[in-house]
């Protein structure tokens, strides 16, 4: 453990308005790209209902983030460190969230709202802990799609929040739909959201992705919807069909989808930084 950072570190809440934006693999290469740039980081699956970075990682944890929320673990003993075995500068830890059908049908139908309360308030508990005991930079939730508790209680619980989607109609309808219904609300409480596009087409690892068309696209999307668009990453078949596509962002740093993660790894970091310099 280090001492308190000054500023504090800053938990990032990503979310989408349904499954197949890519949300999971982008915030998987997001968290190791934080770390590669010597950022102390933290992933928590908050996917609890179709929950996936078991099988992302190859991992079987001696506890579950589901422990955590049932009061049967402490934060210290779900987190897996994982920065040795990639080779990281920084940190990454990751909890992840039980893949076992009993554990998510508990989640999702068993526990009355007194229970789950009372796992709320465990979470923001560990979250605390983590600042404080871990000296994280950022606590990045992957959370589940559409309008679920996790999510929401997730996302409530986040200082930026970052909306995945991509550029079709049923997205775009539904994207500002969230935004109405969802993001405009926690907007009162200070939170910040942004737009990512993901498996935007027009791209080849062979080939710079075409900085003219995705600005033009980028602006039309923020028209459209409203929030600030920070990145838009291509669509690449070799990840989107990989057997196993793990972290890219570390295997393959210089292919395209790695240098959009970077991207806006970077863009993040400097909106954090003019939020620190505001509350300054």
């Amino acid at each position: 453990m280090q001492g308190k950072k000054l500023n504090g570190g800053k938990a990032l809440a990503f979310h989408s308005y349904k499954g197949g934006t890519g949300k999971t693999t982008l915030v998987t290469n997001l968290a190791a790209t934080f770390a590669m740039m010597g950022k102390r980081v933290c992933l928590l699956d908050f996917d609890l209902y179709a929950p996936s970075l078991t099988i992302y990682f190859r991992k079987t944890p001696e506890s579950y983030l589901n422990e955590l929320l049932a009061g049967e673990a402490e934060i210290s003993d779900i987190l897996v460190d994982v920065s040795s075995e990639l080779g990281l500068k920084g940190k990454l830890f990751i909890g992840f969230s039980s893949p076992k059908k009993e554990d998510i049908h508990e989640i999702e139908i068993h526990h009355d709202m007194k229970w789950q309360l009372t796992a709320l308030r465990r979470f923001l508990a560990a979250k605390k802990e983590l600042f404080s005991e871990y000296n994280l930079d950022y606590l990045i939730l992957d959370t589940s799609p559409g309008i679920r508790y996790w999510a929401i209680n997730a996302i409530a619980a986040a200082n930026l929040l970052f909306l995945m989607m991509k550029v079709n109609e049923m997205d775009i309808v539904g994207t500002k739909k969230m935004i109405s219904e969802i993001y405009d609300s926690l907007i009162k409480f200070g939170s910040k959201y942004f737009i990512i596009l993901n498996k935007v087409p027009g791209a080849s690892p062979l080939q710079e992705f075409q900085v003219e068309v995705n600005e033009r696209m980028m602006s039309e999307i923020e028209e459209c919807i409203g929030p600030k668009v920070i990145g838009a990453i291509p669509c690449f078949c070799e990840i989107q069909f990989n057997k196993h596509e793990f972290l890219y962002a570390i295997k393959q740093p210089k292919h395209q989808f790695s240098k959009s993660v970077l991207d806006i790894a970077n863009k993040i970091e400097g909106i954090d930084q003019r939020i620190q310099s505001d509350e300054e």
